[in-house]
């Protein structure tokens, strides 16, 4: 993608309202073999330099899943955004996984494309890429910003773990869902695949994560599925509240 076809990307996705903001909270009920595995918290904070947005991803195990496996999961990751220009400036991730661990954080410039990574397990600590590129956490806000269209992919540019590459957001179908207040029963949702590369610690490759956003404005994330080796994970809605500026019909 070319500086100038960026640019315009840009231009046009701040051009409409943001389907979110600070204040954004929810709450996702984490199920294997429908036993409670964990939790995880969404939210968007506003940001510690200027007129940003935080992007805050919290995980942890819990219940008899957690317990009889004897695998704790403890991940914190943060990303900051740009409303304005819909453009990363870096994420930061804080990850406990069983015994596995991981600390990295990447800033990047949003008009050159230059990216400093900070991570043990990665040589190269200077990238130069496309300006705009996205990380992983914001991708999946981008996403909500933009919408995906029914008969082509969303492609996002995304850089994560040392690897660039191009996102792709895929329309599923449509399914009404039962969701916990404000949402209410019989909600619109469609459902949409993104297409990534395995290890990025979010979304894993083609055919295995499948994610419902509500059929609106919003675009709330409200359920998403994710095929393993043996089953599959679960994670569905179980609270959400609002960001300021956001209505809700």
């Amino acid at each position: 993608m070319t500086a100038a076809v960026a640019l315009a990307l840009v231009a046009s996705a701040a051009a409409a309202p943001l389907p979110f903001g600070p204040g954004e909270r929810l709450t996702m009920r984490i199920t294997y073999a429908k036993m409670l595995g964990g939790r995880a918290h969404l939210s968007v904070e506003p940001g510690e330099g200027g007129p940003t947005f935080r992007f805050v991803v919290t995980a942890k195990s819990q219940g008899f899943f957690a317990w009889l496996f004897r695998f704790r999961v403890d991940d914190h990751t943060v990303a900051e955004w740009d409303p304005a220009t819909t453009c990363s400036l870096g994420i930061e991730k804080h990850l406990r996984e069983g015994r596995a661990t991981r600390d990295q954080k990447v800033v990047i410039d949003p008009v050159s494309g230059r990216t400093e990574v900070l991570d043990h397990k990665i040589a190269q600590t200077t990238f130069e890429l496309e300006p705009c590129v996205l990380d992983v956490l914001s991708a999946f806000f981008v996403t909500r910003v933009r919408g995906v269209p029914e008969k082509e992919a969303l492609r996002l540019p995304v850089f994560d773990n040392g690897k660039n590459y191009v996102l792709e957001v895929r329309f599923v179908g449509r399914e009404r869902l039962n969701l916990p207040k404000p949402l209410g029963k019989q909600v619109p949702t469609v459902i949409v695949e993104p297409v990534l590369a395995e290890g990025t610690g979010l979304f894993v490759k083609e055919g295995r994560l499948k994610i419902w956003l509500t059929d609106d404005e919003r675009r709330i994330p409200v359920r998403m599925r994710s095929k393993v080796a043996i089953g599959s994970v679960s994670a569905d809605l179980e609270s959400y509240t609002p960001g300021g500026g956001q209505v809700l019909n």
